[in-house]
């Protein structure tokens, strides 16, 4: 998954420079491109806001007339310039809905357009829409999800269970498999892990019992959140425990966790 400083409007610009799709494809890897329209801001005084995150001049709003063609023109260019395996319009998108009910309509509106520019631009590209798995069942956001299985062509989720049960073992069994009530299109996991902090052990066994209450799912990717343990900085240190750090296969210097080895094993296995 490629993440630049801006996920919105302008993020184009900012991808060629770096030229870090190219970069990947080097190395025969597959880009995973996110437009977001939705930012956290810190105000001061007034703490964190979730917001649409609009140019300066534009009004920040998913129904403007403005907002919505610079959007789209965005979706259209960052699939004509890369033709990205996966283009998703949007990460963990319930969370800004929880707060925003108002603007739902509108924004699968936007996404029925961007999809439509980004097939012109770029026939081979995927393009979905990710939610926070746990939070849309934690605010009973499920639902929410029925009608993206017209708009796009995989359901994307995020996950990470480590923060509602203290061991693996303790997430239900149906964890994952109540999504398949509300989805008709193949599945993609853009975000999936349980930090090593207090066992590597614990971290291992989760992505085992992950496996399982999955094997029966569409599943078209799975992605772990790090490969190495990082330090987060600016907003992402905020809203983040400490203990996301460490949601990574590998130390920071490289030694491979436990959990690497059921990973690698995985590899291997989709090669066959």
């Amino acid at each position: 998954m490629v993440w630049s400083s801006s996920q919105g409007i302008g993020q184009h610009d900012l991808l060629v420079k770096s030229k870090v799709v190219t970069g990947l494809r080097v190395y025969e890897l597959k880009p995973f491109l996110t437009l977001g329209f939705a930012t956290i801001e810190h105000i001061p005084g007034e703490g964190l806001r979730y917001v649409v995150d609009a140019p300066q001049g534009v009004n920040a709003c998913l129904s403007d007339p403005e907002f919505k063609r610079l959007w789209v023109e965005e979706a259209e260019k960052m699939a004509s310039e890369f033709k990205p395996d996966y283009l998703s319009l949007g990460n963990e998108v319930n969370d800004y809905f929880h707060f925003h009910p108002e603007d739902l309509e509108d924004y699968l509106t936007l996404v029925g357009s961007a999809y439509s520019a980004i097939k012109r631009a770029s026939p081979n590209t995927k393009v979905l829409v990710v939610f926070s798995l746990d939070h849309l069942i934690e605010n009973g956001q499920l639902p929410m999800i029925r009608p993206f299985n017209e708009e796009v062509d995989l359901i994307g989720f995020t996950t990470y269970p480590w923060k509602r049960y203290d061991t693996p073992e303790d997430i239900p069994d149906n964890y994952y498999s109540r999504l398949t009530a509300n989805i008709s299109k193949p599945t993609a996991f853009t975000e999936i892990g349980w930090p090593s902090s207090d066992s590597e052990d614990e971290q291992a066994r989760f992505l085992s019992r992950f496996l399982e209450l999955t094997k029966r799912m569409n599943i078209e990717m799975v992605n772990w959140l790090f490969l190495h343990d990082t330090k987060l900085s600016g907003i992402a240190s905020l809203i983040s425990e400490p203990e996301t750090t460490t949601i990574s296969l590998k130390t920071a210097s490289g030694v491979e966790k436990q959990v690497y080895r059921i990973w690698q094993s995985l590899k291997i296995l989709n090669k066959k």
